[in-house]
């Protein structure tokens, strides 16, 4: 029997947080396996990560399903073929220092069972933030809602959420979809191995399917780290988001929208005195984005 949600830890040299999520999910699934696949794909870790998964094969009975790669994909592509392996009707990528507060997969299992078939196309979940991994509380919801909701069409939903703070719909745990629908997303734009922003394109994809819900209550604890990679992270706000929300546009996206959310990162003054080859190859999205109307 094909199993209802498709749980997928891809994880890297995180030996210590890859033990604490599968604490969770394994105890979070219990007797439930028949509904849930449980995965991890290990990015050829070179830490106790291979002993911390051994461990827990053994205390799940063998349900949960452990891939090793023979050598480092990266992280995009890791991520990506959690989804590829994916038997459940939905999926729900969970990055491994996350931390997913134990009512949220019984409140996930609810909404997916609710719905009529087809239905649903995107949960997406609150979330909290945390300054590093045992810091104060920076924010205790990351949108302000109030009360859970749903839209059909979901483009709303997600265009409502990307307007509060579009950084939470880049965080890969608080997302989840339909199994074909995010194969359909990696299939539609071949391109997304490229982009760290891979996960906004698979959010908007996949609320654009059909009807969306949001969780007002938080689920989700994001350890907020400070970025020590000021190249990667411009090249992510001004290139890669805004290459996203151009694909978006052909998925129904509207025009006003797209050339807002494109828009809207300028000036760029860092990015283009710091990383000037970066931002000219950026220069075409801005150009097309500046036309749309």
């Amino acid at each position: 029997m094909t199993a209802l949600l498709t749980i997928a830890i891809p994880t890297y040299n995180r030996a210590k947080q890859l033990d604490r999520q599968l604490n969770w999910a394994v105890n979070a699934i219990a007797g439930r396996w028949d509904e849930v696949e449980l995965i991890v794909s290990d990015n050829a870790s070179t830490d106790e990560t291979p002993r911390i998964c051994s461990e827990w094969e053994a205390r799940s009975n063998r349900c949960l399903h452990v891939i090793r790669q023979p050598k480092n994909l990266g992280l995009i592509r890791n991520a990506l073929f959690c989804l590829e392996q994916a038997q459940g009707r939905y999926a729900w990528i969970i990055g491994d220092d996350d931390v997913v507060f134990d009512a949220a997969l019984d409140w996930v299992l609810t909404q997916l069972t609710s719905c009529s078939s087809d239905a649903l196309s995107f949960l997406h979940l609150n979330v909290s933030a945390r300054a590093g991994y045992d810091g104060e509380i920076l924010q205790q919801r990351v949108y302000p809602f109030q009360e859970d909701g749903k839209i059909s069409p979901g483009n709303a939903l997600f265009e409502k959420c990307v307007e509060v703070d579009e950084n939470w719909m880049l965080l890969i745990t608080a997302s989840i979809y339909p199994t074909t629908a995010a194969k359909a997303a990696i299939q539609r734009w071949p391109g997304i191995v490229k982009n760290m922003a891979f996960s906004l394109f698979l959010a908007g994809y996949a609320a654009a399917q059909g009807e969306a819900r949001i969780r007002a209550e938080p689920s989700i604890i994001y350890p907020h780290h400070t970025g020590s990679h000021l190249r990667a992270w411009l090249k992510t706000v001004y290139h890669d988001i805004p290459e996203v929300y151009l694909r978006l546009l052909k998925e129904g996206y509207r025009p006003a929208f797209i050339r807002r959310r494109i828009l809207s990162r300028a000036p760029f003054l860092t990015f283009m005195t710091r990383f000037p080859l970066d931002f000219i190859k950026s220069l075409r999205i801005y150009l097309i984005a500046n036309r749309l109307r």
